[in-house]
């Protein structure tokens, strides 16, 4: 049963009756309100019937202290026998005589806004009474909030705020709070048996106590939502029964979860307890009931039936269920950003079905990425949709992601298997960097596959037009920047560049492939990043010692930097110093340095380096108003899972000089380590016999030099196949 009417529209009722029956033509109607819970309604109630209000502040004496003129109502905002005073004080005998007196709390007007003559109602006013002054407040607030405006509320609904304290849905507060604040008294839980079964719930029939109501309930929503999602209903016994809830209508479960402020807490526990495992065993497809989110015991049996799967090699199978149960988990975003219908991005089960896709389709990668039709290296690493590049973005990222089964229930069967997943990947990984690096080798020995790319130390001149154009120009020379985090760098970019003020100018991000210089180490990498022609840059071995040359002079450091003046370049490493100019040149060395460093938690610092420098970059792009930037850098890396260290291989004799993954020296030996790139690579700037190591798993020993996960200077991809990034405004 609905209200029929507002608080205030009652008490003009309540008022406009008293002056009617009154047998004077200027009435008083003194109205006593227990608890002043209804000053504002009267005010409301007299200003909307055009009735003079006098209301006493300190004592009803004081009402009488003016002569009545016209229709009045006299409010007196306490009870009309207080405590404090003995006897029965009438103070206004005269009232009958001209008006009437009205003794009516904000509980007896709630009746009122109701049909008259309805017993419900009136079972209402027992509902509201109590002697608790807080409870009583509480109550008082909830029907002043629910009857003055807005869309007038169900009898029930009330008696469900009353008794939970301000739900109007009784099965989804015992869902959310279990039995929560409200009283144990058998008069209390009567009331909520009845609420609660005049909803559906008829398993609490027979329940007499709070736990066994609030066990049932949840057993209810479970089966509910199960045959929602299509399982049986026969399956189940006839107290837990629901009709299938239509097209427009959702499980209590999910609508709860479309408004509540507890998901995590709900995700815990109707994902962590198991209902009805019996009934869940029975069911032929399990993942036809994937959206269905709650249940230990149909997760349990979905993750076994993925985690079978995927043993059998499905690995495009297991990549769609996981990101099916995901998404169910996960839920909508609204325009706020909160998640809706599901248990959101943070929730350990949602993160755990997120990495099973992850773990998923890093597998199918690593499983057919050897199927392409290709014989070129370098489009088979760096092709932005299909390259392998993908594979080092994606064991990257599931490394970042941790362990968040940790976070789940012991029973959870990916507590043990997931981690065994990511150890198996890993070695996976090793054995396609393997590959790789063997694919590389016959490559470069079958030809010089590399001749046609375009290689860093023609950077300038190829790209004269944009650095010389007059306009303004920044280039940032980022180390080590791999290409999956370059490609990376440059996606967030562009959500940098979309969320700029209408009036800012506009910024086009587009990506280019380049190589870098061989061998791909630091000192040959950046001597090529220097203004000079093609022609006149070469790396030679002089004195013993291979050297990056650009008009017959070692290219150092300070050589670099005065190249680079020359040409108009202010350099810089300064986040703020430098920036004036209208070229200038910022190098930033720290992605090498972490590497380096081998410091803990290298792919989650790596990773959180890239997110830095985009906003550091969209930054300076912004506030400088450049006309063009590049990010360059002058190689790559090899990052090998923690458990796996490369063999230290000793330099054969005839060498002269060495790095990490390289040799050099005349006459190097036919049997000597790694693949030659001579005069027959025709890579246009190497002068001298090097061998470089295109295997992940060997390194030259080098005295003083131990890292044993981050390194570079060899001939895999992911070492000297580089992405640049130009920006430009339009």
């Amino acid at each position: 049963m609905q209200a029929t009417q507002t608080l205030p529209d009652a008490a003009k009722d309540t008022i406009r009756s008293e002056f009617d029956q009154a047998e004077s033509s200027d009435p008083v109607v003194l109205w006593w309100d227990d608890g002043n819970y209804l000053e504002d309604i009267i005010e409301q109630a007299c200003e909307e019937l055009g009735v003079q209000l006098k209301i006493a502040e300190e004592t009803p004496l004081q009402l009488r202290a003016d002569a009545v003129d016209g229709e009045q109502v006299w409010y007196v905002p306490h009870v009309k026998e207080p405590e404090e005073t003995e006897g029965d004080y009438d103070w206004f005998r005269d009232i009958k005589h001209t008006g009437g007196e009205v003794e009516m709390s904000i509980e007896d007007l709630t009746v009122h806004a109701f049909e008259r003559g309805q017993l419900d109602a009136w079972e209402l006013k027992a509902t509201t009474q109590t002697d608790d002054p807080t409870k009583r407040r509480e109550i008082a607030r909830i029907l002043h909030d629910k009857l003055t405006g807005g869309q007038l509320p169900t009898l029930e609904q009330l008696r469900t705020q009353i008794v939970t304290g301000g739900y109007t849905d009784p099965v989804a507060f015992i869902l959310e709070n279990g039995w929560g604040d409200i009283k144990d008294d058998p008069g209390t839980i009567e009331q909520m048996q009845d609420l609660l079964t005049s909803e559906g719930v008829d398993a609490v029939a027979n329940e007499d106590e709070p736990v066994g109501i609030v066990e049932a309930t949840r057993r209810w929503a479970v089966a509910e939502w199960l045959i929602h999602a299509g399982a049986d209903a026969e399956a189940f016994p006839s107290k837990y029964r629901t009709e299938t809830a239509g097209d427009h209508d959702l499980p209590e479960l999910k609508s709860l979860l479309n408004n509540t402020t507890s998901a995590g807490l709900l995700a815990d526990r109707f994902l962590g307890d198991t209902v009805w495992p019996d009934i869940i065993k029975d069911i032929d497809e399990p993942w036809e009931l994937a959206d269905c989110i709650v249940d230990a015991a149909l997760e349990r049996r979905l993750w076994e039936k993925w985690h079978t799967a995927f043993d059998a090699g499905d690995y495009e199978e297991c990549l769609t269920h996981a990101e099916q149960r995901h998404d169910a988990l996960l839920g909508s975003e609204d325009y706020r950003g909160t998640y809706r219908g599901g248990y959101g991005p943070k929730s350990p089960w949602t993160q755990t079905w997120e990495q099973a896709a992850e773990v998923a389709r890093l597998a199918h990668q690593l499983d057919t990425w050897n199927e392409r039709s290709t014989d070129d290296v370098v489009s088979l690493y760096a092709d932005p949709d299909d390259g392998t590049w993908q594979i080092d973005d994606a064991v990257l990222n599931l490394v970042v992601a941790g362990e968040p089964e940790s976070e789940l229930p012991g029973s959870h069967p990916a507590v043990d298997t997931l981690g065994e997943l990511r150890t198996q990947l890993q070695s996976d990984y090793v054995a396609y960097l393997e590959d790789l690096g063997d694919l590389v080798t016959e490559t470069v020995e079958d030809g010089a596959p590399f001749v046609e790319e375009k290689h860093s130390y023609q950077f300038f001149t190829k790209e004269s037009d944009g650095l010389e154009s007059g306009q303004t120009v920044a280039i940032f020379v980022i180390d080590a920047l791999r290409l999956d985090l370059a490609r990376r760098l440059a996606d967030e970019l562009r959500e940098y560049v979309a969320t700029l003020p209408a009036d800012a100018p506009e910024f086009a991000i587009d990506e280019e492939v380049w190589l870098g210089t061989l061998p791909s180490e630091t000192e040959f990498g950046k001597a090529a990043l220097t203004p000079g022609e093609i022609q006149m840059f070469d790396v030679s071995l002089v004195d013993g010692e291979l050297q990056p040359r650009r008009n017959n002079r070692r290219v150092t450091t300070n050589r670099r930097e005065s190249l680079l003046d020359g040409d108009g370049w202010t350099v810089t490493r300064d986040e703020d110093d430098g920036w004036q100019s209208t070229r200038v040149a910022y190098f930033k060395n720290d992605l090498d340095n972490i590497g380096e460093k081998e410091l803990s938690d290298l792919e989650r610092l790596l990773a959180q380096r890239v997110d830095s420098l985009a906003e550091f970059i969209g930054e300076k792009i912004e506030q400088g108003e450049w006309d063009q930037a590049y990010i360059l850098t002058d190689h790559g890396f090899v990052l090998l899972p923690e458990a796996v260290t490369p063999e230290k291989i000793s330099r054969p004799s005839e060498t002269t000089d060495s790095g990490r993954r390289w040799i050099s020296g005349e006459g190097l030996a036919e049997d000597a380590p790694g693949v030659l790139l001579d005069d027959s690579a025709r890579l246009g700037y190497l002068d001298s016999e090097v061998r470089i190591l295109a295997s992940p798993l060997k390194r030259f020993s080098k005295q003083g030099v131990g890292d044993a996960r981050f390194y570079h200077g060899g001939l895999l991809p992911q070492e000297f196949v580089l992405d640049f990034i130009s920006i430009t405004q339009s």
